[in-house]
């Protein structure tokens, strides 16, 4: 073997990139001020890029928190929940009209894990067409 081939066993004394790349090297890291690019600029890292992308995106959410504290209702909205009075009076005329879960699910048209959140209430998101469907099925009133 000549002595001017490279292979995986011996490794030159310098590490010297392949003619092949057609990628610069990229600092991770503070920038060195005395490294700088033709343009007279220090190079990008990853860490100046990602606080780049760290600050524009605070200033994106400091906007928004702004205008959200301002009151403008037309561009916030508050997300309306089930009601315990509501959830009750579902389990309720449900029991009444001896109706399963399933059942009221397969009268209504809607999935049976709908009336198990409706029932359950809570963190459930108020839907008024699935109320109205629920209170047209049983024959109740159901308050909101």
């Amino acid at each position: 073997m000549a002595s001017n081939q490279r292979n995986r066993y011996n490794t030159p004394s310098e590490q010297e990139a392949p003619d092949c790349q057609d990628w610069t090297p990229v600092t991770i890291g503070k920038a060195n001020a005395k490294t700088t690019t033709g343009t007279g600029h220090p190079p990008q890292t990853f860490a100046a890029i990602a606080a780049m992308k760290n600050s524009a995106s605070a200033v994106v959410a400091a906007t928004s928190a702004t205008a959200s504290a301002s009151g403008d209702d037309d561009t916030t909205k508050k997300t309306k929940y089930i009601a315990k009075v509501t959830s009750d009076a579902v389990r309720q005329a449900r029991c009444n009209n001896k109706l399963t879960q399933k059942e009221l699910a397969q009268k209504c048209n809607m999935d049976v894990s709908i009336i198990a959140e409706i029932e359950r209430g809570g963190n459930c998101v108020y839907n008024p067409n699935h109320v109205n469907k629920i209170q047209s099925v049983l024959g109740v009133k159901i308050p909101r």
